[in-house]
């Protein structure tokens, strides 16, 4: 994305992506009223940071009349997180209409922790492209506050921001200045996140019911629980797949996928959350024989891998 004469371009901002394999929602206080301040509001809950991710350049000059999203490099109008954030740095820093550029590698829509991604890269992007100075905590707030308001994610953001391991637990809600974090140890080079893929879904609307939601943190606080008494990757996919079907959050063909591919040599498989995908941890030295049979079960166009990353993001 070379910059041409009259443009003003913002550096490139790298953000992995991360997909989560459990959670809790936390969005009210223990009387049960609902949590006003966004940056309080969050999720517990556990997955994987991705090598595969974001990369995001923000843009400004003066034939840019209104705020527009450019996605792998096609105008998005229905990204609206990312939309979003620039209308929250806006409300505080006044600048002119801006185009945002991602190059987003996992698949969209489908529980990879995109859309958190695209908005914290936006928030670093507009600062850096404006010179605001953001510290990390500032930047991830505009972004936590804009998923949360667009309805696209609870933890992401909180789990992008954080460093120290690839295989995380959100242990506390809340925005990166608000909430907690763990890793589970490991030699993270070994592994690579091998993922079935079948389309995005609507996610905004399948927690609507106060039942399901109900049975979700049930669920899902019983599983923090039993991953910190024995924390270890085996421990979190075997527990999330647990959740998964006790939570009623993943179809049968893909908790019977999770399944197959465990039978085929993954450490452990269990349904993205939420979406319609499955993640599986696999040792590299069982990749070889672990993508034959899966490829048997799945077509190539619906697999996608990565290798985990432990690192935050940062400028290319």
């Amino acid at each position: 994305m070379p910059a041409k004469v009259g443009l003003k371009t913002s550096k490139i901002c790298y953000v992995p992506s991360a997909v989560s394999s459990f959670f809790e929602i936390c969005d009210r206080n223990p009387d049960g009223t609902k949590i006003r301040d966004p940056l309080q509001i969050g999720a517990r809950g556990g997955g994987f940071k991705l090598q595969k991710g974001n990369i995001t350049q923000a843009v400004s000059e003066n034939t840019i009349t209104r705020n527009e999203v450019e996605i792998n490099g096609k105008l998005s109008p229905v990204a609206r997180t990312s939309l979003r954030v620039i209308e929250l740095v806006r409300e505080k820093y006044d600048f002119p209409p801006v185009k945002i550029l991602h190059k987003i590698s996992p698949p969209i829509g489908s529980g990879f922790g995109t859309s958190g991604a695209g908005a914290l890269g936006t928030a670093i992007a507009l600062g850096d492209l404006f010179n605001l100075h953001f510290t990390l905590s500032e930047a991830a707030g505009f972004a936590h506050i804009a998923e949360i308001q667009s309805v696209t994610g609870l933890g992401t953001v909180l789990s992008l921001a954080s460093g120290g391991g690839a295989i995380g637990l959100v242990t506390e809600p809340g925005s990166y200045s608000v909430g907690r974090t763990d890793a589970i140890l490991s030699d993270y080079d070994k592994f690579v996140l091998v993922c079935a893929s079948f389309g995005p879904i609507e996610k905004s609307t399948i927690l609507s019911k106060e039942s399901a939601r109900r049975k979700v943190n049930e669920f899902g606080r019983k599983t923090l629980e039993n991953i910190l008494k024995d924390p270890t990757p085996e421990s979190l996919l075997r527990y999330s797949r647990e959740f998964s079907e006790k939570a009623g959050l993943a179809s049968r063909n893909l908790l019977k996928l999770s399944d197959k591919a465990v039978e085929l040599g993954a450490i452990g498989a269990t349904p993205n959350m939420i979406g319609n995908a499955i993640h599986c941890l696999v040792l590299k030295t069982r990749y070889e024989n672990f993508s034959k049979g899966f490829s048997k079960l799945v077509p190539k166009k619906f697999i996608f891998e990565s290798e985990l990353v432990h690192d935050r993001m940062s400028f290319v």
